[in-house]
C-alpha cells in the first residue's frame, strides 16, 4: 500500500452501504471474499521465506505477511458490515453465505428439526419441500431423501391424475344446465 493513501474507514463503508441495491451486496462481498483468497494464497507463498527450516527469515516475507494478515481482518469487518446492512433490509444472509459458513454451520444445525421431537417433518422428505442454496453463483439442491434424489411430485403420474380428475368431473354437474363446473 502507498504510504500516503488510508483505506476507507468502517463508519464511511458502512453509510455508503444502505444507497447500493442488493445484487451490488451481492458483488461486494463476492469481490472482498476473492480478495481475501488472493491476499491469504500469497501467504502460504510467502510462508517458506518468512518461516525458513534453515537460515533466518525474510524480513520483507514477514512484514508483507503481517500486512496482508491486517488488510484480512478489515475485508473481514466489511463483509461483517454488509452482513449487518443485508439484515437492517429484513433480508437473509443464507445466499451470500460462503462454502466454508455453510459447512460451519451444517455441523452446528445438520439439518431442519421440527420442533416437537426432532425428527424432520415428512414435508422435507416427500417433495413437497425442495430446499437449496447459492453457491458460488450457482443453485445446489439439497438432497432431502436421506439416500438419493428427492422424490419429484406425488406419487401417481400424471395419466391417472387426468384419468381421475375426469372421473369426478364427470361425477359432477349432471344436473347442471350450463354444464360447467362451479368453484
Amino acid at each position: 500500500m502507498s504510504s500516503s493513501s488510508t483505506p476507507i474507514t468502517p463508519s464511511a463503508f458502512a453509510s455508503a452501504l444502505p444507497s447500493l441495491p442488493l445484487p451490488s451486496l451481492h458483488l461486494k462481498v463476492l469481490e472482498l471474499r476473492n480478495s481475501i483468497a488472493h491476499l491469504d494464497y500469497s501467504n502460504e507463498q510467502l510462508h517458506p521465506f518468512a518461516h525458513p527450516s534453515s537460515g533466518p527469515p525474510d524480513p520483507v516475507c514477514v512484514e508483507a505477511i503481517s500486512e496482508n494478515n491486517i488488510v484480512i481482518a478489515r475485508m473481514q469487518e466489511r463483509i461483517s458490515l454488509v452482513k449487518a446492512e443485508v439484515e437492517t433490509r429484513g433480508l437473509s444472509w443464507t445466499e451470500f453465505q460462503s462454502k466454508e459458513e455453510i459447512e460451519k454451520l451444517d455441523k452446528q444445525e445438520p439439518g431442519v428439526m421440527a420442533e416437537t421431537n426432532g425428527e424432520r417433518h415428512s414435508a422435507w422428505t416427500d417433495g413437497t419441500f425442495q430446499a437449496g442454496r447459492i453457491v458460488n453463483g450457482e443453485v445446489v439442491m439439497d438432497d432431502v431423501s436421506g439416500g438419493g434424489q428427492a422424490q419429484q411430485g406425488g406419487s401417481i403420474g400424471d395419466e391417472e391424475l387426468r384419468r381421475r380428475m375426469e372421473e369426478r368431473m364427470g361425477d359432477m354437474g349432471v344436473d347442471d344446465e350450463e354444464g360447467g363446473m362451479h368453484l
